[in-house]
């Protein structure tokens, strides 16, 4: 019995060691989730391709802040039914992450979750980028860039897919396409977060090729950030005055890593603190998925975003832009949502979705269907 009672403790512990119960199937590995996606996407004829843009980390925009002006280049996906690619004058929407996410907040590798595979199935084009300082893209010192800098490569990109002067992976389906990128006749900006802010300072800063057509800001309000945004701000800020990270060292104090820039601090401590201020369910297994993927924020993004709230109330009058809003009605990081529309007095028109039972991160919760419904009718009818 003592041998049988040791056997079942074992076994008991393995289980609980690597996340599964005894008879009940593993987890999907992050390949086998990204396969089930290729899959999907392939039944219904969507591209889906990996590109790069060569930028500049400049700054003429009106948010005056320090950048290094080095030369990089962004990595990121052009997701579209193949139709739409090849149709005279298409349209594409270039979706901007916020803090502590990267590219696969628009991209996540669970059905129903993974926001530009759902908006191509309602004949949509998206790009998607990691921006400079997450992800794929390049990561310099964090101290090296702005929010102000990071506008002024998003005008950059926003003319590169005017012209389809970008890079495209040369894939077996799609051989044309790698020779001769897609040029966009329509590109509208969409930000989440303060992707939202840096597309609003991309509008107000630039005209003409580098500005877009239109803009869709999801879950920013710079008059409405709670007590709890606050406290991840000033608590990431602390971070970076002792100096920040590298963006890719593991947990713990600030140190120096000899070869490494640093400059990067986490907003959220920890996956509990991650998915309870962004999801409204966070122990959901999408929630779950997502916090194994937060990224460190690059020290000069959080440094100026204080300094761009102030600008943008000074600029925001003069976006003359159709302007889509969506938040989420129980989202604990911004609030006021209606009032900062109110400040889009040179805006033509404006169109609000308030997702009920919805998060910050509503693009990966039940709501996001409905958002994308709303988002894709609003997108055709420009």
């Amino acid at each position: 019995m003592g041998a049988a009672v040791a056997v079942a403790a074992l076994a008991a512990w393995s289980a609980l060691t690597t996340g599964t119960e005894t008879g009940a199937a593993a987890l999907p590995t992050p390949e086998e989730r990204a396969r089930a996606t290729a899959e999907r996407m392939a039944e219904h004829d969507i591209v889906d391709l990996p590109v790069t843009f060569t930028v500049t980390n400049d700054n003429d925009s009106r948010l005056p802040c320090n950048s290094d002006g080095g030369a990089y280049t962004l990595h990121g996906h052009l997701t579209a039914p193949r139709a739409v690619l090849t149709a005279d004058g298409p349209a594409v929407t270039l979706y901007q992450h916020g803090q502590a996410a990267g590219e696969w907040f628009w991209r996540l590798d669970e059905q129903g979750a993974h926001h530009t595979e759902g908006m191509a199935l309602l004949g949509q084009a998206s790009l998607t980028l990691d921006r400079l300082g997450y992800g794929a893209s390049e990561r310099p010192d964090g101290m090296a860039m702005c929010l102000g800098g990071q506008a002024a490569m998003t005008s950059q990109v926003i003319a590169a897919l005017r012209t389809g002067d970008y890079g495209v992976a040369d894939t077996p389906d799609d051989p044309d396409l790698a020779q001769a990128p897609p040029a966009f006749d329509r590109v509208v900006l969409a930000g989440h977060h303060n992707g939202a802010q840096i597309a609003q300072i991309t509008a107000y800063s630039y005209d003409g090729a580098a500005a877009p057509d239109a803009l869709v800001l999801m879950g920013w309000s710079g008059i409405g950030l709670t007590d709890r945004a606050n406290a991840r701000f000033f608590g990431g800020l602390a971070s970076c005055m002792q100096g920040g990270v590298p963006a890719a060292t593991g947990t713990g104090p600030p140190e120096n890593v000899p070869g490494q820039d640093a400059g990067y601090a986490y907003v959220d401590v920890g996956s509990a603190n991650f998915r309870e201020s962004a999801f409204h369910t966070p122990e959901s297994e999408v929630a779950l998925l997502a916090a194994s993927l937060q990224n460190r924020t690059p020290c000069g993004d959080l440094g100026t975003q204080v300094e761009a709230v102030v600008t943008d109330t000074r600029n925001l009058h003069g976006i003359d832009l159709p302007v889509f809003f969506a938040f989420g009605e129980a989202d604990s990081r911004v609030a006021d949502v209606a009032q900062h529309a109110e400040g889009f007095t040179g805006a033509p028109e404006t169109h609000m979705v308030s997702l009920p039972d919805s998060g910050h991160y509503f693009v990966m919760e039940p709501a996001g269907e409905r958002l994308r419904a709303e988002l894709a009718d609003w997108l055709e009818a420009r």
